[in-house]
């Protein structure tokens, strides 16, 4: 940008770099008396002096001091003697301006100026010279007052006033700028420091123009004038706007060059690209700047093209400042003026992303057409666009035959146009639909697949269908062994999944007008019975419910033994919701009559899900997976045992499915770290406990709550090998650790104390590490402790015997009475955080934290204080005479040894 204001000034100059000449303009070509500019490009200054100087001294010693002194003070000024290509000398004023490595050099010749000083002394030649003769509009004013003295007739035109009127007006009544700057300007011409300035002038119209004034100093009888020639170009200021507006506002990257190809503007947009800065690029060459060593001769290729009035239009590879490589597609053109090109316009577009989208998709279009399955893409109105090999080899169609038809030129016509119009109610309605069909291929001859098809949406607008699907030929005959072989349960004498499964499908079509229901049931703690009394115990008790099931549907309707302890039921020609429930109802009373062995009551019930046909599903798949949700959503409501489908429960199975992947992966990697939170002494401040806690190093696992994975392990069982993985770690630091002395808190679940195996697990690690379990308490929250089975109740007494102490979690916010936590020996009771949040603000909770005090203090029981974050709250639990506390005001959790360090500081 610099250089183009300069490049367009009625002044003399040329561009040093490394001491030589890189650029001149023809201001300059004229004033030395030379034909062509690259006459002066190479030329160093002292090839355009005298030997010597003025004052004696070589120009080509006092020349290197100057270029040295613009360097470091970035601009210098003095007189200089020049000599011309014809030998002539003149004496001028030099300006050198430094920018980075490059000096601007403006020439003013003096010698002209007081030729023409003299020459202006003499008004009669002055008049002729520059106001009668000159077609451009000059105006002589006077300095001191800036009053208009004269002007010739251009000037009057121009400005619109009669020569009485303009001689009436001050330079300053029709200048906008502000009198100090006009002064300011008026005093560097008056110093022959700068003779041009812009300004903006209103005209008599009331018109305001963008001028440039030329000028230059005289005395007349020793008053101090100034002559100003006045050029209009507001025409060339809005072009150089509109050419800036383009830059600046464009959205792709810019960058303009010169005619050296060295850079004079950026805009923003190549700065965000390139990461680098204006300053960092203005005069750089971008061959240097952008270009790895193997891309430089083709850039250079590509200037040469522009620079000879040449369009380039190429994709390749540039550098970022990073060293980071980018795509982009480059447009470049040169500008030119006068039938001369003066530089060049260079635009970027980032094509980087759409490249690697491009790879991705000849990827995607490669593993599709190299599939084993059969897929085929039609567009929304079903008509055929592309097909892979696997569709050619299983149909015998290729693409060429069959593009632009419809599927339907597959259609075998054994399935009728009712399963056609569920098929594409249920794409439809849903956007996808799997299952199985019969089609036909070139030869005619009739095959069965497994189809998927889905809808491809863009703006929740359909645009295609693609359908994948595999030849079921081969797997039918097997399937027609196996179900010779296999129809019925072994144990039990129902029927087992398979026949379920494929019945269910053909009742389903047959009677596709009539609500069906399938209900899908889960013993609830039928391992109870194998563990207790033996698996053959368990046996006979499945074979009695299953005779009862057939007593009580008296073969109307279709029952399975779907797995171990789980089966399925299909309710045909059902009259309604109330009709299914009380089904429902009357299959859980079957379940819950006592069953005697052997002189024992074997006591259980069951979890149990329902999903309706066609509401929840117009197949057998869809309605087992949709009631087995069901089920899963009863088994999480220990007091509702009866559930129906809804889609919602689809996202919650997903979501648990995914912790648990999750769960899986933290526990085998060891994706965790083992993290302990102190319980202080609320009096002394002394450390008094601490709880064990593990803390994922998995940033998705994290994003759960506490309470949702613990939830998702005890339904796994995984929480198991969480317990697991924290007591061994626990076990083995106690062990090395003779004097330490302080309680550590684990948690467990209620289910962990349900199994059989989990004393022996615990007696195997105080055996391994030779440990006295005093050391360590067990936490857990007081959920149906009054429910508590024999087996609970036992490995409770157990664990106490070994010499574990109990404490109860939460406190307040489940329904643990006193009566269970003097049963149980409770050591230790937590106030559960929602208690202690608002202490200072809910006068209930209050209250009901000093009646928690007085029943602790007289049970002879700690109170801790959990999630204590503010010194308020501190105060109130110390009002309440509270035992402990732990939270964020007394310390964040630790690792290990820096617990052992805190204990070390505190003792």
């Amino acid at each position: 940008m610099l250089f183009d204001k300069i490049n367009n000034l009625p002044i003399s100059f040329y561009i040093l770099e490394n001491e030589r000449i890189i650029d001149c303009n023809l201001n300059c070509v004229n004033l030395f008396g030379y034909d062509h500019k690259e006459e002066l490009i190479g030329l160093k200054p002292t090839n355009l002096s005298p030997y010597v100087q003025d004052d004696g001294k070589e120009s080509l010693i006092k020349g290197s001091d100057y270029i040295k002194k613009a360097y470091s003070e970035k601009h210098v000024n003095f007189s200089w003697r020049h000599s011309k290509k014809n030998g002539d000398t003149f004496l001028a004023y030099i300006n050198l301006i430094s920018m980075k490595n490059i000096i601007f050099v403006l020439i003013t010749n003096l010698d002209e100026i007081k030729v023409l000083d003299t020459a202006i002394k003499d008004r009669d030649k002055m008049y002729k010279l520059l106001f009668e003769e000159n077609i451009n509009a000059v105006y002589l004013v006077d300095v001191k007052t800036t009053q208009i003295i004269d002007a010739n007739e251009a000037a009057l035109q121009f400005y619109g006033y009669d020569l009485e009127t303009f001689k009436n007006k001050k330079f300053t009544d029709i200048s906008l700028f502000e009198d100090e700057e006009i002064y300011k300007n008026i005093e560097l011409v008056l110093t022959h420091k700068r003779h041009f300035f812009y300004c903006k002038h209103k005209l008599a119209n009331g018109e305001i123009n963008d001028i440039e004034c030329n000028c230059f100093s005289t005395t007349i009888n020793g008053q101090d004038y100034m002559f100003i020639m006045a050029h209009d170009t507001t025409e060339k200021m809005k072009q150089n706007q509109i050419i800036n507006t383009f830059i600046t506002q464009s959205p792709y990257p810019i960058a303009v060059l010169d005619n050296t190809q060295r850079v004079i503007n950026i805009n923003d947009k190549f700065s965000d690209l390139f990461l680098y800065t204006k300053e960092e690029v203005l005069g750089e060459n971008l061959n240097n700047l952008l270009t790895t060593i193997e891309y430089r001769d083709e850039y250079k290729s590509h200037m040469d093209m522009v620079f000879n009035t040449n369009f380039v239009h190429v994709k390749t590879l540039r550098k970022r400042k990073d060293n980071s490589l980018i795509n982009v597609e480059i447009v470049a053109f040169p500008i030119t003026y006068n039938d001369k090109i003066i530089g060049a316009y260079v635009h970027y577009i980032d094509i980087t992303h759409k490249i690697k989208a491009n790879n991705q998709l000849n990827l995607f279009k490669k593993i599709l057409e190299n599939n084993n399955e059969g897929i085929i893409i039609t567009d929304a109105d079903g008509h055929i666009e592309w097909v892979n090999h696997a569709f050619t080899n299983i149909t015998g169609f290729t693409l060429n035959e069959i593009m632009g038809n419809t599927p339907r030129i597959l259609k075998s016509n054994l399935q009728s146009k009712e399963f056609y119009k569920n098929m594409w109610k249920h794409i439809l309605n849903n956007n996808h639909w799997h299952g199985e069909i019969w089609n036909k291929n070139k030869k005619g001859e009739i095959y069965p697949e497994w189809l998927n098809i889905n809808a491809i949406k863009n703006n929740q607008i359909t645009t295609n269908y693609v359908g994948i699907f595999k030849d079921l030929s081969e797997r039918k005959i097997i399937d027609q062994k196996m179900r010779i072989l296999a129809q019925k349960d072994a144990l039990t004498g129902l029927y087992n999944r398979v026949y379920f499964t494929e019945n269910l499908n053909r009742i389903i079509q047959k009677e596709k007008k009539e609500t069906s229901a399938v209900l899908f049931i889960d013993l609830n703690r039928f391992k109870d019975i194998n563990d207790s009394l033996g698996h053959y115990a368990g046996d006979q008790f499945l074979i009695e419910l299953s005779n009862r099931f057939q007593k009580y549907f008296n073969g109307n309707n279709l029952i399975a033994r779907y797995g171990g302890d789980e089966f399925v039921i299909l309710l045909k020609d059902c009259k309604g919701k109330q009709h299914i429930t009380r089904h429902a109802k009357k299959i859980l009373s079957i379940i819950n009559k006592p069953f005697i062995f052997e002189g024992n009551y074997i006591n259980t019930s069951a979890s149990l899900g329902i999903a309706i046909y066609p509401k929840d599903g117009t197949n057998s798949d869809e309605l087992i997976q949709n009631a087995d949700i069901a089920m899963y959503e009863a088994k999480n409501h220990l007091e509702k045992k009866i559930f129906y489908y809804s889609p919602k429960m689809r996202e919650s199975i997903d979501e648990r499915f995914k912790i648990a992947n999750l769960l899986r992966s933290a526990i085998e990697n060891k994706a965790y770290n083992l993290m302990y939170e102190p319980v202080y002494d609320v009096y002394t401040n002394k450390v008094i406990a601490a709880d064990m806690m593990i803390k994922w190093t998995n940033s998705q696992l994290n994003a759960y709550s506490k309470q949702k994975y613990i939830q998702v392990a005890i339904q796994t069982g995984l929480i198991n090998s969480i317990f697991y993985s924290l007591f061994d770690d626990i076990a083995a630091k106690l062990s090395t650790l003779t004097s330490f002395n302080l309680p550590i808190s684990l948690n467990i679940s209620i289910e962990q104390l349900e199994q059989t195996q989990f004393i022996s697990h615990i007696k195997e690690t105080l055996n391994k590490y030779k440990l006295n379990p005093s050391n360590i308490e067990f936490e857990f929250t007081g959920y149906h402790m009054k429910d508590f089975s024999n087996r609970i109740n036992k490995n409770f007494n157990d664990l106490l015997k070994m010499g574990f102490n109990f404490t109860l979690d939460n406190f307040g916010q489940d329904s643990a009475c006193l009566a269970q936590i003097k049963k149980y020996h409770i050591r230790k009771i937590k106030l559960d955080k929602s208690l202690i949040k608002n202490i200072d603000n809910d006068t209930f909770n209050y209250e009901l934290i000093q009646l928690y005090r007085i029943v602790s203090k007289e049970m002879n029981i700690l109170l801790i204080a959990k999630g204590v974050n503010l010194e308020k709250q501190v105060n109130s639990i110390k009002n309440l005479q509270i035992d402990g506390g732990q939270g964020k005001y007394y310390s964040k959790p630790l690792t290990f040894n820096q617990l052992k360090k805190l204990l070390n500081e505190k003792s």
